[in-house]
């Protein structure tokens, strides 16, 4: 694997590994479908920063629509310093789950987060690919990530590996526990079992809505990237990315809050990517949104499955996508990560450098296994 282009490699894995777990779903979701069958959690809190945290924030709402759980996603500082398991008294320590989906399994934020849980009686999961490790150590149910560590500094196949896995996990214990009909599982299932084959096909049309782009998209002295309901989660991963790769300010927004202040910041050549996911009126929104903004930018690209008319409201780059509602969350993160490795290195930047190591020196984020 050449150093330069690792992160476009490991992009180009992500298909294989998600089939993987696809078809080892059975072992894979064993061990959750028992602990959730036994304590039927009532409370379900994801803690991590950076991607781990908008993993979480998308898994959330799987949570509440999975497992009729109160879900919530945390930031591991905000958590420990502000905030506790419940404060409310409401749950039994038994009802309430920790979620962590981790890379390392090293974060001091979440093994801190996993160890209170177990002092107060809580369940513990998490995703790692250390299953010794000090996180797994410390937790009920362990996803163990197949493959290896990732070479580039922004992290791809992970995080679609962390919101697949545990997404599964969630619609196994929900069908087990008779949350589900067998409809509503098969539903799920099948969009499940697409999304190896949507993420190589929209990898191809991305580097090819790239190469027809890439003036437009490399004079953009701004991204401004929108989504809704859990790609909003979405967007903001995206964000990350694209700051970790290319540097160029990237605002992630949820759909209703570009329409209070953000937009007033927009010029002619910024870009917006309008996430267009599952149908519903915020669809609708988000359409007529991109119609609404053409007089203040010139460069607005929705993002959605299918083909679609450019009056419909910009540019289009399509992709490939059931788009069920969660599974949706992989594939719309697909484009956007592609986009911001050939962004990065038609800059001509190296993304296997890391940049700001000394800062882990200082601030020791990450315990020494």
């Amino acid at each position: 694997m050449r150093q330069r282009h690792a992160m476009m490699e490991e992009i180009k894995e992500q298909s294989a590994l998600l089939r993987s777990l696809y078809e080892g779903r059975e072992a894979l979701c064993a061990d959750f479908a028992a602990l959730y069958r036994k304590h039927r959690f009532k409370k379900i809190l994801f803690v991590g920063n950076g991607s781990p945290y908008y993993a979480g924030y998308v898994l959330r709402f799987a949570a509440e629509a999975l497992l009729g759980a109160e879900a919530e996603a945390v930031f591991a500082g905000v958590f420990h310093h502000h905030m506790g398991f419940d404060r409310s008294g409401r749950f039994r320590p038994e009802e309430i789950l920790l979620v962590c989906p981790a890379e390392s399994g090293h974060s001091r934020g979440q093994v801190d987060a996993a160890r209170r849980a177990k002092a107060k009686g809580c369940s513990v999961m998490c995703t790692t690919l250390n299953p010794k490790g000090i996180l797994a150590r410390n937790s009920d149910v362990v996803l163990v990530k197949p493959g290896r560590h990732e070479e580039a500094m922004a992290s791809t196949k992970g995080q679609t590996m962390a919101i697949f896995m545990i997404f599964l996990n969630f619609l196994e214990a929900a069908y087990r526990a008779g949350n589900l009909s067998r409809a509503e599982y098969d539903r799920y299932l099948r969009a499940c079992e697409k999304v190896p084959d949507n993420i190589e096909k929209t990898i191809g049309n991305t580097v090819s809505w790239f190469e027809k782009n890439a003036e437009r998209v490399m004079n953009a002295s701004k991204y401004f990237l929108l989504g809704y309901g859990a790609n909003y989660g979405t967007v903001q991963e995206s964000a990350l990315k694209f700051f970790e790769c290319h540097g160029k300010p990237s605002v992630p927004l949820e759909l209703e809050e570009a329409l209070h202040g953000p937009f007033r910041a927009l010029e002619k050549r910024d870009m917006i990517f309008f996430l267009a996911a599952e149908a519903g009126p915020e669809q609708e929104r988000m359409m007529r949104l991109a119609q609404a903004s053409e007089p203040y930018c010139d460069n607005r690209i929705l993002i959605r499955s299918g083909s679609a008319d450019i009056s419909e409201g910009g540019d289009v780059l399509s992709i490939y996508s059931s788009d069920v509602e969660f599974v949706n969350t992989i594939e719309y993160l697909i484009p956007l990560q592609v986009l911001s490795f050939l962004i990065a290195d038609r800059m001509e930047i190296d993304l296997s450098i890391p940049l700001v190591a000394a800062l882990d020196e200082t601030m020791s984020p990450a315990y020494e296994d």
